[in-house]
């Protein structure tokens, strides 16, 4: 059985102990003598991206949507955003 430590020591040493950890050695925190938990550096979780998978499900309606819609164009740019 490992080293286990207390509650109390690795609240107060916790920068240490989570850089052993990440050093890849489990730190067991426990009390009177028996493991509670394990304290382990946590794998990266890799994202695949996957670009076109909506591609062709994606559907709008061309009338109407071209344009800018003033109310828009008003937050952004004022009130006489149109007479530049």
């Amino acid at each position: 059985m490992s080293k286990v430590v207390t509650i109390y020591d690795a609240k107060t040493n916790l920068s240490k102990y989570i850089k052993e950890a990440k050093s890849g050695s489990p730190v067991y925190i426990g009390s009177y003598g028996e493991q509670e938990v394990v304290l382990m550096a946590a794998k990266p979780k890799k994202i695949k991206i996957k670009f076109g998978t909506a591609s062709g499900k994606l559907m709008y309606k061309k009338k109407g949507s071209e344009g800018a819609d003033p109310d828009i164009q008003e937050m952004f740019y004022g009130k006489n955003w149109d007479k530049t």
